[in-house]
């Protein structure tokens, strides 16, 4: 007997299901794809147990005919080609039949359609890929597809899915994204009975603007600068932050490629790299780039759920976005840009892609942090660990001198306190005993509804560190405490954000993001620069600095001090040796 078994067809059928179903949202993004490939003005979502029990999405597309409503629940059924070469100019999402084989091998669906005009419809149900029911039905003015019990026929996948927080979340990303590509079109979420998101149509040349501001909030999107350009290959539109507004968060970063919500490492590069003389390590843009190209320039096969993309000359995409940008945000900072004739204008040096050098397209995004659990560096035997210390005043109010040994020590003050508090910080975290403190007006801060639904899908792990949050209206969250390392309440804002991108991400990730998030806490609650410190301040911060483990940096890798002793001194005055003075 062989060993080798041709699989029966619905275990087939499930096994090709899980390419594409991983998860209520993946369901979701595909019929909600069907609906616009349709033509849909109106796209209406319902959940119920976070897309477990039932999703439901309604459209007024074009809607189908009894036959069509039965040859897409068959395998590799479309309507979108008809030979090899259809594929290079596909211009629409993906193949209808396809999505829905896929989704009702792994659920009890029904599709219930009619073509426009018509004034009777057809339904069709479908239980784990098996046909059940086939009849006529009242005529619902487009398409509605209901998908009930997802993976009730493969449990297994079940346990797989996070909370029902953390799944709502993912929907209503899902509506974002297609919101934002799809300004024209009404989209509406609603979620165990309560519509949580609502967008209505936006049309002229500020809709992508006035659909950032739904989606974004009108906090977020408020100042976002605006570039644009085009060329034969590739037309570029983007709302991105200007150069002092950028945020502790990279959550708030969208890229839509022919109106399809994607990754893209070389659009990603091409927007760090535009920052690049704007930016630190702990601050990122929010962005929405919307690149529209020839669907032969494009590849939307690199994955089966058609998530990443892939460009025929990533050269060139990143080459527009990072020039279109960077164009962009000097003009924002007041930096003025030639231009001859019709030529585009010519990026900075810093900025510019350097086709000849392979080096150019290097990963742009910040390295990862140090690891949380590394030995502290050895320190340098230095005079200023010794007591003793004679304050000598401020320079600029930025940087504390003092004598100490006959030697000369400058100490960065937003630096040093910087380290102070990130090592007190840390501690407390991995001790499990963070000092917070009760806000007396809690802080209420405003995101996407899918940015809202992940960090509250994640509060028991943002108490840990010292934030306890609550759900605020429909796309916001509400801080009630902070780590007691703020010493205002107006400082924690930015903290806030990133302790929601970095302590919420995965625990596999744990250490990198919480030594980044911690690092971004600790600098948010230090004195800064321009700050001024009495003698008994700078002093205290001295002793402190002498405490911890590694101070001779903050934990962003910038010196804390410098010093000159004694013997160095001498050599910079040309003495022939330093005598102490007795």
């Amino acid at each position: 007997m062989g060993v080798v078994k041709v699989l029966k067809a619905d275990v087939a059928s499930r096994i090709a299901a899980g390419e594409v179903v991983e998860r209520p949202a993946s369901v979701l993004k595909e019929l909600v794809e069907n609906a616009l490939d349709a033509g849909a003005t109106r796209v209406s979502v319902e959940s119920e147990g976070a897309g477990r029990r039932l999703l439901r999405v309604a459209d007024d597309g074009c809607g189908m005919d009894a036959a069509d409503c039965r040859a897409a629940f068959e395998r590799h059924a479309t309507s979108k080609i008809k030979s090899l070469e259809d594929l290079d100019t596909l211009s629409t999402f993906g193949f209808r039949g396809e999505a829905l084989y896929a989704v009702a091998a792994v659920s009890k669906t029904t599709l219930t359609s009619a073509p426009r005009g018509s004034k009777s419809g057809r339904k069709v149900v479908v239980e784990g890929g098996k046909p059940v029911r086939d009849s006529d039905a009242p005529a619902p003015g487009g398409t509605v597809i209901e998908v009930r019990e997802l993976f009730y026929n493969t449990p297994a996948r079940l346990k797989f899915l996070k909370s029902d927080v953390s799944e709502r979340g993912q929907l209503a990303r899902v509506i974002e994204e297609a919101a934002l590509a799809n300004p024209g079109v009404r989209f509406t979420l609603k979620s165990e009975g309560k519509e949580v998101l609502r967008f209505e149509p936006a049309e002229g040349p500020e809709a992508l603007r006035t659909r950032a501001s739904d989606v974004l909030g009108a906090g977020k999107a408020e100042g976002l600068v605006w570039a644009e350009s085009e060329s034969p290959a590739l037309k570029l539109r983007a709302l991105a932050s200007p150069p002092d507004a950028l945020l502790g968060s990279r959550a708030l970063q969208y890229v839509l490629v022919n109106k399809r919500p994607v990754t893209s490492r070389a659009v990603q590069q091409a927007l760090y790299r535009a920052y690049e003389p704007f930016r630190h390590g702990s601050r990122h843009p929010a962005a929405v780039v919307v690149l529209e190209t020839s669907p032969d320039r494009l590849d939307v096969n690199v994955h089966p759920t058609k998530r990443e993309v892939r460009f025929r000359d990533e050269g060139v995409v990143f080459d527009a976005v990072t020039r279109a940008l960077s164009r962009a945000l000097l003009n924002a900072k007041g930096i003025p840009t030639l231009t001859f004739g019709n030529k585009a204008p010519e990026p900075p040096a810093t900025l510019r892609l350097m086709k000849d050098h392979p080096d150019s397209y290097k990963p742009l995004m910040p390295p990862p942090p140090s690891r949380v659990a590394e030995e502290p560096r050895p320190q340098p035997a230095r005079p200023w660990f010794n007591e003793g210390a004679r304050y000598l005043g401020q320079i600029e109010r930025a940087y504390l001198l003092f004598e100490v040994e006959g030697g000369l020590l400058m100490v960065d003050q937003h630096a040093a306190q910087e380290r102070v508090l990130f090592e007190r910080y840390l501690a407390e975290l991995e001790s499990g005993h963070v000092a917070v403190q009760r806000l007396m007006l809690p802080l209420t801060v405003t995101l996407p509804a899918s940015a809202a639904a992940a960090a509250l899908a994640r509060r028991d792990r943002l108490k840990e560190a010292g934030f306890e949050v609550e759900g605020f209206g429909k796309t916001g969250i509400r801080v009630t405490t902070v780590p007691s390392v703020f010493s205002k309440a107006g400082q924690a804002e930015e903290a806030v954000h990133r302790a929601l991108d970095g302590l919420t991400q995965p625990r596999k990730a744990a250490a990198d993001a919480r030594y980044d998030a911690t690092a971004t806490i600790a600098c948010k609650a230090a004195v800064k620069a321009h700050d001024p410190l009495s003698e008994k301040e700078a002093l205290a911060l001295l002793k402190s600095l002498r405490a911890c483990a590694d101070a001779t940096c903050c934990p962003h890798g910038r010196p804390s001090m410098v010093s000159l002793d004694r013997e160095e001194l001498a050599r910079r005055f040309k003495r022939p040796g330093a005598v102490p003075l007795k």
